[in-house]
């Protein structure tokens, strides 16, 4: 008996260091999620980047990159109703004299090959850059991506500007970003 009353105090000593515990836990607040509310329709800074570089047969050329904000665009709403107003970027590279070898304004509709659905009605055409003389090709990176997803969401192109003044575009790979580092880094 006397083993008996030695277990139940025992139990009973558990239970009640149990309780305790429990009570000692901080209580667990809620509150609703209110989505964030559209504002007046929102516009990315405008950009101007000019680079000298040397490029077909040792010649100096200016390559230079301007993002605009384009209201005459049609307007891109993403899933909580607020409004971007897309961009257009413009390319253009002269010779040393000050002639134009090329000049372009680019639009997502300049992409749209490249873009899944999901992409032509959410995404932005969010920026155009010169990365390197690659041969005889001057290699761009653009970008397209809804201006609140992570970068990791973006769809990467690799444009090429040939010595003949022509546009080749493909999928900027993870290879290429690599092989472009390990460039950067020697």
């Amino acid at each position: 008996m006397k083993r008996l009353s030695w277990f139940l105090f025992a139990g009973l000593l558990a239970m009640t260091g149990c309780k305790d515990k429990k009570s000692e836990a901080p209580a667990i607040i809620t509150t609703d999620y209110e989505a964030p509310k559209p504002t007046a329709p929102i516009e990315m800074q405008s950009y101007n980047d000019t680079r000298e570089v040397e490029w077909v047969e040792g010649r100096r050329y200016t390559v230079q990159v301007t993002r605009q904000a384009c209201d005459t665009l049609p307007v891109v709403t993403d899933i909580y109703g607020q409004e971007f107003i897309d961009n257009t970027i413009h390319v253009e590279v002269t010779r040393a004299d000050g002639s134009v070898f090329y000049q372009h304004t680019f639009t997502k509709a300049s992409f749209l090959n490249w873009l899944e659905d999901v992409y032509r009605k959410y995404a932005i055409l969010q920026g155009l850059c010169f990365l390197q003389v690659d041969g005889d090709s001057l290699v761009f990176i653009v970008w397209l991506n809804n201006p609140r997803a992570s970068e990791d969401e973006a769809v990467e192109l690799r444009m090429e500007l040939t010595r003949h003044g022509e546009i080749v575009t493909q999928r900027f790979t993870y290879d290429d970003r690599d092989d472009l580092l390990s460039s950067e880094e020697e």
